[in-house]
């Protein structure tokens, strides 16, 4: 399991050598023996994360069933393993050759497969994000507020995850699962980098786009007099919808938005602000391919120095990454990255 990868974090290159520990059943000497390759793919929602392991045959295979729950670490010899997924095996395949797949998922794979017919009186985006987990049987992590609805309805056509999704859009908010399988629901701040990435020490490949934004200035237009006449008129058919109007970005294409949850001025324009933050969020995306590093995290945020061009260099949000590891290949990290922008880069409706 030697790895001819470079050192990061500004080091000299060196020799690493990647560690692994699995927790899906078996024991340690056995994943050690028989694992050849691993990946492991996390996303921002409603991605849903996704490890997949791949074994060869032989007496010493894992027995692994069904529903085996435990975690994945990544990590050196030089420093500590870090947990990089934590889930359940969803399935296992065999074949006469004696090699055996295995994937395993979290709590974004429940919550793509839960559907719920609920309507929210009086909550707020955090409220309804709590309820659907707790549905799902997940465990959260941090769920802010965002959004107040005074009314607002969850139904099957789409699964939770997808309304998680919507409710993180709206907000101007992130909605991901941690390593350790929790629901995080917070704005996103770019604050301090997880991990720092410079241009011929630890940078494998880097490429970005730049391209228009896909939605100038925004207006969104609700449904209810909750934000002028009290929060019980929610109900309420108004002549006017300037009260229930959000406004926000600048330029062509110029979008109009309707959207009948939202019942209140403060919501109206709170999603007007969401969405033009992920537009602007995506005027620049890139990839970016590293040296093995498990404390990226998708929704932290990382820095890019010395890049031969300076749109290539700054803080970026991290949107999807990859870990994978192999015997033959060492271990590497590709991350899809994003501009920070200023607000919540949930998607657009």
């Amino acid at each position: 399991m030697v790895s001819n990868l470079f050192a990061g974090n500004g080091s000299n290159p060196a020799v690493r050598r990647p560690l692994f520990s699995i927790s899906l059943g078996g024991d340690a000497d056995e994943w050690r023996q028989a694992l050849v390759s691993l990946t492991v793919e996390a996303g921002l929602s409603p991605f849903a994360d996704v490890v997949t392991l791949y074994l060869a045959g032989g007496a010493s295979v894992p027995s692994v069933t069904l529903e085996d729950s435990g975690a994945i670490e990544l990590g050196y010899e030089d420093a500590t393993t870090e947990t990089v997924f934590t889930g359940q095996v969803e399935e296992v395949r065999r074949s006469v050759r004696e090699t055996t797949w295995i994937t395993a998922v979290n709590g974004g794979a429940l919550l793509s497969r839960t559907r719920v017919n609920q309507s929210y009186e009086q909550q707020t985006a955090g409220d309804i994000v709590k309820d659907l987990a707790g549905r799902a049987g997940l465990d959260t992590d941090t769920v802010e507020g965002g959004a107040d609805f005074p009314f607002y309805v969850v139904d099957d056509r789409r699964s939770a995850y997808q309304h998680v999704a919507a409710l993180a859009r709206k907000s101007g908010y992130l909605a991901y699962f941690t390593p350790e399988d929790k629901l995080s629901f917070v704005p996103f701040t770019a604050g301090q980098a997880v991990q720092t990435f410079t241009y011929g020490e630890d940078v494998l490949s880097l490429h970005a786009v730049e391209a228009p934004p896909v939605v100038g200035a925004v207006t969104t237009v609700g449904e209810g007099a909750a934000g002028s006449q009290g929060q019980e008129a929610w109900s309420w058919l108004v002549k006017d919808p300037s009260s229930v109007t959000g406004i926000a970005g600048t330029g062509d294409p110029e979008r109009l938005v309707q959207d009948a949850s939202l019942r209140s001025g403060e919501a109206a324009q709170g999603a007007a602000d969401g969405i033009a933050g992920a537009a602007d969020g995506e005027k620049l995306i890139g990839e970016l391919l590293v040296p093995g590093s498990p404390a990226v995290v998708v929704g932290s945020a990382i820095e890019i120095l010395d890049a031969p061009q300076d749109v290539l260099n700054g803080l970026f949000l991290v949107r999807r990454i990859r870990h994978r590891f192999s015997k033959r290949g060492g271990f590497t990290t590709w991350i899809h990255f994003g501009n920070t922008g200023d607000g919540g880069l949930g998607g657009l409706p």
